[in-house]
C-alpha cells in the first residue's frame, strides 16, 4: 500500500515537473496577422541608400519590435549565423523579437539600380555570396532582407513591403530589382503585389525568382502531419494553399518585368520526370494564368546547388547588365 501511495506520488510530481517545462507550455511562435507597421524617420548621413526603419506591433508579441535598415562591410555579418538563421526556423517570434529582420545594405555609394536579395528556406543572406561576388563590378546597391524563414511568407511579404514603402522618398527614382531563391520568389513576388496598391510606394521594376516551387510543396502536407508544430510557412507553401493561390491569382504590375529561372539535374532531364531533386520542372513553371514571365530559363542544376551554379550565376548576372541598359535608355528618354 505504501509503495503504491509512493508511486502515485511520484507520478504526480513528474507529470506536474514536465508540464511545468517551458517546452510544453503553449507558446506563440509565429507573428498573428494583422502585423501593423509604422515607418521610423531617421535624419541620417552615414551615405545609405535606406534611412528609415519599421516599428511592428502583433497580436502574439505584447511590444513592439524594430525591423531595421543597416549598413554592413560585407556578407561575413554575425547576425547571419547559423544560430540565428535556426531560431527563425524554430521561433520567428524571437527572431522578429531580437531586431534581427530587416534590410541589410552593403556599404557602398548608392546606386541608380538596386538589387533586393531574398533568400529560401531554411537559408540566409549568406547563401547569396556567388552572385553577390559577381555582381560587385557592376553600379548597384546591394541590400539583403533577414528575414526568419520559418514565418508565413505572407506576413514576410508584407513587412518587407511596409520597410521599401517607409524608404519610397529614396527609392523613388531608382530601379529596383527583387531576386527570390525557392520561397524567396514567393516573397519577392507578393512584394510587388502589395506595393502595387499603394499609390504612394516605390516601383519594382524587374523580379528575378530561381526554383520557386509555384504549385507548392508535398513534403510540407506530410511534415505537418507528423509534426503539429512544425514552421507556419509549410501553410503557405503547402499544395493549393490559399497564400499560393492568393499570389496567382493576383498579377504583377505592369511595369514589372519577370524572368524565372527553373532548375532541372543532368540526370533527370533525361527522363520523364525533370526535377532540381526537390520539385520538378512543371512545378516551378506552374505561376498560373495571371502571372506571365516574361522570361524563362532552363538550368542543370539540383535545387541545394542553384545558387552556386556558375550558369545561374552568369544568367543574373546578365539580367541585371540588361536592366543597367533599359535604366540608362529610360533615363535617356525621359530627358528629352
Amino acid at each position: 500500500m505504501v509503495r503504491r501511495i509512493c508511486y502515485v506520488f511520484g507520478m504526480l510530481f513528474w507529470i506536474t515537473q514536465i508540464t511545468s517545462c517551458s517546452s510544453f507550455v503553449p507558446i506563440q511562435r509565429y507573428l498573428a496577422q494583422p502585423v501593423e507597421c509604422t515607418p521610423i524617420v531617421h535624419d541620417s548621413s552615414d551615405g545609405l541608400l535606406l534611412d528609415n526603419s519599421l516599428m511592428c506591433s502583433s497580436a502574439s508579441i505584447p511590444c513592439a519590435f524594430p525591423v531595421t535598415t543597416r549598413s554592413i562591410p560585407n556578407l561575413e555579418y554575425p547576425l547571419f549565423t547559423v544560430e540565428r538563421r535556426n531560431i527563425g526556423l524554430d521561433n520567428p517570434v524571437s527572431f522578429w523579437r531580437s531586431g534581427c529582420a530587416g534590410l541589410y545594405q552593403v556599404s557602398s555609394a548608392p546606386a541608380k539600380l538596386v538589387v533586393v536579395y531574398i533568400n529560401g528556406y531554411n537559408g540566409r543572406p549568406t547563401g547569396w555570396k556567388p552572385i553577390y561576388n559577381e555582381l560587385q563590378g557592376l553600379p548597384v546597391t546591394h541590400i539583403f532582407f533577414n528575414y526568419p524563414t520559418g514565418d508565413s511568407l505572407e506576413t514576410t511579404a508584407m513587412v518587407l513591403s511596409s520597410l521599401l514603402c517607409s524608404n519610397v522618398r529614396q527609392l523613388r527614382d531608382k530601379y529596383i530589382v527583387l531576386l527570390g531563391h525557392s520561397q524567396g520568389g514567393f516573397i519577392a513576388v507578393r512584394t510587388a503585389q502589395i506595393l502595387s496598391q499603394h499609390s504612394f510606394s516605390p516601383a519594382i521594376r524587374q523580379i528575378v525568382t530561381l526554383v520557386t516551387p509555384w504549385d507548392g510543396c508535398k513534403l510540407a502536407r506530410y511534415a505537418k502531419l507528423v509534426n503539429p508544430v512544425s514552421p507556419k510557412v509549410f501553410d503557405d507553401i503547402d499544395t493549393d494553399s490559399k497564400f499560393i493561390h492568393t499570389v496567382k491569382s493576383s498579377p504583377l504590375p505592369p511595369e514589372t518585368a519577370y524572368t524565372l529561372i527553373y532548375g532541372a539535374t543532368a540526370e533527370s532531364s533525361k527522363t520523364a520526370n525533370p526535377n532540381d531533386e526537390l520539385f520538378t520542372t512543371e512545378n516551378q513553371l506552374a505561376t498560373g494564368k495571371n502571372i506571365k514571365p516574361t522570361s524563362t530559363h532552363n538550368v542543370l542544376t539540383s535545387h541545394a546547388e542553384s545558387l552556386r551554379d556558375n550558369e545561374v550565376v552568369m544568367l543574373i548576372k546578365g539580367c541585371v547588365e540588361q536592366c543597367l541598359m533599359n535604366f540608362k535608355t529610360s533615363s535617356y528618354t525621359n530627358q528629352r
